[in-house]
């Protein structure tokens, strides 16, 4: 892959790194909120409770993502290795590239996966 295209992967995945930070940093204060369940009623604990799981939930994904991220931007500090499906080797469209920076896998492979996932589930 040209330098230059490169270049401007790593500008993508150093924001999206840094927007997950953001995201990440805020699950975890909401999740030490100083809230005092003792005083409201049994409705509003439960509720409470719910938003707190949820946001450590949605929290969950963005730590998943972040790993793929940081995995990225490492693949690219090596060189080589950018761009190259993990599962069959060849290259990762760059249109797929420009919409998931991060993506480990060529399409081909992603579906194969998915499927594969589906099959296992069901």
């Amino acid at each position: 892959m040209r330098k230059d295209r490169l270049v401007q992967f790593r500008k993508k995945l150093e924001e999206k790194q840094r927007q997950l930070v953001e995201e990440v940093g805020k699950t975890v204060q909401y999740g030490k909120g100083t809230e005092d369940d003792s005083i409201k009623d049994l409705g509003d604990q439960a509720s409470s409770a719910y938003n707190r799981e949820f946001q450590f939930e949605l929290g969950n994904g963005d730590r998943r993502l972040l790993k793929e991220v940081v995995s990225a931007l490492q693949k690219i500090d090596e060189g080589g290795s950018f761009g190259a499906c993990e599962r069959c080797g060849e290259p990762i469209a760059e249109k797929r590239l420009e919409a998931l920076p991060f993506a480990r896998y060529c399409i081909d492979c992603q579906r194969a996966i998915e499927q594969e996932a589906r099959m296992a589930a069901g």
